[in-house]
């Protein structure tokens, strides 16, 4: 099964945020508060596995706001997609995320890919871990 990744501007992106948002987080957030360069899809011959919103800081950095895997598709689906996020990343010298603390799974997965925690932040009574991989 190959994964293929859709590039969705912001303009386009309006149209699916708030699905994508409650199918991985299970909670509403407008699509108003996007401020994102892009967002990619990633899909396989089932349909779609997850998305990411992007958004580059500067020419060499992206940043990545909000995405995961749809729940219904944990497991190798996720992980291929998330194989292809990375490799549409490598243009760029670094991604950086913020990851709850107690996203194990996640932070499991960020880190066998060669992400790294460079920092942490408080944000509305939570924790979250900032993590990089540079190429």
């Amino acid at each position: 099964m190959s994964v293929t990744v859709l590039y969705i501007s912001p303009e386009e992106w309006v149209k699916y945020a708030e699905d994508s948002h409650a199918a991985v987080f299970k909670e509403f957030r407008p699509s108003s508060m996007d401020r994102i360069s892009y967002a990619l899809a990633a899909t396989d011959e089932s349909g779609v596995i997850g998305y990411v919103t992007c958004r580059e800081t500067d020419s060499e950095s992206l940043y990545w706001q909000h995405g995961g895997a749809v729940d219904t598709r944990y497991g190798v689906a996720a992980y291929r997609g998330f194989e292809a996020f990375l490799d549409n990343a490598k243009p760029y010298k670094r991604v950086t995320t913020l990851v709850r603390n107690d996203n194990i799974k996640y932070l499991h997965l960020l880190m066998k890919f060669g992400f790294r925690v460079i920092g942490l932040r408080c944000v509305e009574s939570e924790i979250f871990l900032e993590l990089t991989i540079e190429f």
